[in-house]
């Protein structure tokens, strides 16, 4: 935060320069559906709706789990932050190809720490995928990754942002023996 600057004038700023951005991306997408013949309201639903989506959709919500394992996407966030349509996502969560939670009442979601440049963390999908469903669940991964281990003396989500995922693979061959007995 800059000097003389409040929490609340920098949220401001944060939300007029966001608001700024997404107007003008929006508009040139509105432009091209236009040109098109087709109305954006047909495609995008009512203005209002599509803005409360579209923040649901990017933003993660605040959750009590946050501090350790959060914050968390849905399904439409991750679909904009790989470019991939819902069906890539689901099949790849299914694959153990990236990192999905389910929260008790069914919903969805996937933690933000799993992605960098446009994809996941280097190596992240060869660990993940050492962890059958079956007998773990994501929760108990998200926790794995975000914890010290003892064998790499640091959190493994740490060691592969390193770039270190030799190391990482074999702690998490170790844990999902482990975890699998």
């Amino acid at each position: 935060m800059a000097r003389g600057q409040t929490t609340s004038s920098v949220d401001a700023d944060f939300v007029e320069r966001a608001t700024h951005r997404f107007a003008r991306a929006l508009a040139g997408v509105v432009a091209d559906y236009r040109r098109g013949g087709r109305s954006p309201s047909d495609l995008l639903g009512e203005p209002e709706s599509f803005g409360e989506r579209a923040v649901a959709a990017q933003a993660p919500a605040p959750s009590p789990w946050d501090d350790l394992v959060g914050p968390f996407l849905r399904c439409e966030g991750v679909e904009a932050r790989l470019g991939v349509t819902r069906q890539a996502v689901a099949a790849r969560a299914a694959r153990r190809r990236l990192l999905r939670v389910v929260t008790a009442d069914g919903v969805h979601l996937y933690p933000t720490w799993q992605f960098a440049d446009g994809g996941i963390v280097p190596g992240l999908d060869d660990v993940l995928s050492l962890f059958a469903e079956d007998t773990v669940d994501g929760w108990t991964l998200a926790g794995w990754l975000r914890t010290r281990d003892p064998e790499l003396g640091e959190a493994p989500l740490e060691a592969l942002q390193r770039g270190d995922v030799a190391a990482v693979l074999a702690a998490a061959r170790s844990a999902a023996a482990a975890l699998a007995a």
